[in-house]
């Protein structure tokens, strides 16, 4: 339904010239817009449209005033000067008693009563979807919660699940941004596939591959052909998950693509055109990655259309119980005891929801009821997988690996593995092998003994880095 409403909105701006049409709230919020690009939230406040005649629609709104609509030139004023747009006509139109419609054209000179009322038919009909979208949100799972920080990101999640454009999520590990991004994907109302495209696995030498596909013969490997992640996500969406990973060579191509919608196949002379709508993620700080010069500028700024922040669950304490009600299957119809919500509402949770969830699904497994804080106190301290509390000198996550490395695990089972699970990122390998590499004099040969590396397996190993960017 929403696709088809979009779909027709876009035509039904085109046909008639419409230059912006814009939703916006009885509280002046923006909710909605399309067509040319306008800056700012709120119609108090933003630009790029005539605000004369929507802020006087907006007070008759707020006074209870019967607002019977304009059709017209943009009048004069001071704020159409500095937009230095030159529109000929605005139609301001209320959808009902709390949304109001924006339409403008720089084309044409007038609109018909009867063009007036097609279109606040169909944008009704997008303003319904909005709020089905909105009250089914507060109930989806991950970004449920009281808190003012995760109710902003619900709303952002109703925003941008009707636009077009990239969007950038940023946040801590574990946050739920591949969770967000489905959201978003799920309520656009897209036909295609949800793809996800997980940077750091994606070994450099292939990333092109990978991302746009090969013909057979294109390169040494390429031994038949192969289509890539981007028409998998032919009308749908492509998650960038960690997009900081892509390298620094790639980049650009990367760029011309969001840009463009136009890529090649490796292997093929000429251009297709992807109907793909990009989500990005990334947990760094890309302004920073920038200064490095381990990150493209312009690419940062073609990412930042439509932001995300999604705040830590230290951050958010009050979501903490929503969270765990939403999950308290995964104790397995076990009673709560003494101190738990204590524990849990006092632990800061440095893996956020994922750290929670992991926890509450080990303490459905390996305790009996009814569990206490002590349980949750001790599920929390020990080390993942063994049953052994941390050491001090061990709270970290690189030193955490580098413990169970000196107890005897291999690198393969505690380092490759959660890194091709997405639990470890690029930086945090190259850490492990730069801290072995520290004891070993520089020489991956000696740090074979340190990671529990077989010596017939060090070609594999060094493959394994040389593949992913790992070994500088």
């Amino acid at each position: 339904m929403i696709e088809i409403v979009k779909h027709n909105i876009k035509n039904l701006l085109k046909e008639n010239q419409v230059s912006l049409a814009m939703i916006y709230d009885r509280d002046g919020e923006i909710i909605w817009h399309g067509g040319r690009e306008i800056h700012g939230k709120n119609v108090a406040h933003a630009r790029g449209f005539c605000r004369k005649v929507t802020l006087e629609m907006l007070d008759q709104i707020k006074n209870g005033d019967k607002a019977s609509g304009f059709i017209g030139p943009c009048p004069p004023g001071k704020d159409e000067v500095l937009n230095l747009i030159p529109i000929r006509t605005v139609i301001v139109e209320p959808i009902d008693d709390c949304y109001i419609l924006y339409l403008d054209s720089v084309v044409k000179d007038s609109y018909t009563r009867s063009e007036v009322k097609v279109f606040k038919t169909l944008f009704r009909l997008l303003k319904d979807i909005i709020s089905r979208i909105r009250q089914h949100q507060l109930h989806v799972g991950g970004i449920t919660g009281s808190s003012e920080a995760i109710a902003h990101v619900r709303e952002l999640v109703v925003k941008y699940s009707v636009e077009e454009e990239v969007v950038l999520l940023e946040g801590e590990t574990g946050v739920g941004k591949n969770h967000i991004a489905s959201l978003i994907h799920g309520y656009s109302g897209r036909t295609g596939k949800f793809v996800v495209a997980h940077m750091p696995t994606i070994p450099k030498t292939l990333f092109e591959s990978e991302l746009f596909g090969h013909r057979k013969g294109a390169f040494t490997d390429a031994r038949s052909d192969k289509g890539g992640l981007v028409s998998e996500a032919e009308d749908g969406t492509l998650f960038l998950d960690e997009i900081s990973e892509v390298p620094l060579s790639l980049q650009a191509k990367l760029l011309r693509f969001i840009d463009t919608k136009k890529y090649k196949i490796l292997g093929e002379s000429f251009e297709r055109t992807a109907s793909v709508r990009i989500i990005a993620a990334t947990n760094k700080d890309l302004r920073r990655a920038i200064e490095q010069n381990e990150f493209r500028e312009d690419l940062f700024y073609r990412l930042q259309v439509l932001e995300v922040e999604i705040p830590p669950l230290r951050e958010r304490v009050a979501d903490v119980r929503f969270l765990v009600m939403e999950n308290l299957s995964y104790l397995k119809s076990k009673a709560i005891g003494q101190g738990f919500w204590e524990e849990m509402l006092s632990y800061h949770w440095p893996g956020n929801v994922r750290e929670l969830v992991s926890v509450l699904k080990r303490a459905g497994i390996l305790l009996p009821g009814p569990i206490s804080g002590k349980d949750i106190r001790q599920l929390i301290r020990y080390q993942k997988g063994s049953g052994r509390p941390f050491r001090r000198d061990y709270d970290s996550k690189l030193n955490q690996i580098w413990n169970e490395l000196e107890t005897g695990s291999s690198f393969w089972e505690v380092v490759k593995k959660p890194f091709m699970d997405r639990d470890l990122n690029r930086g945090e390998v190259r850490a492990i092998v730069e801290m072995a590499l520290k004891k070993g004099n520089g020489r991956y040969k000696n740090i074979l003994g340190m990671l529990n590396i077989d010596r017939k397996e060090y070609k594999r190993f060094l493959n394994f880095l040389n593949d992913y960017g790992l070994n500088k």
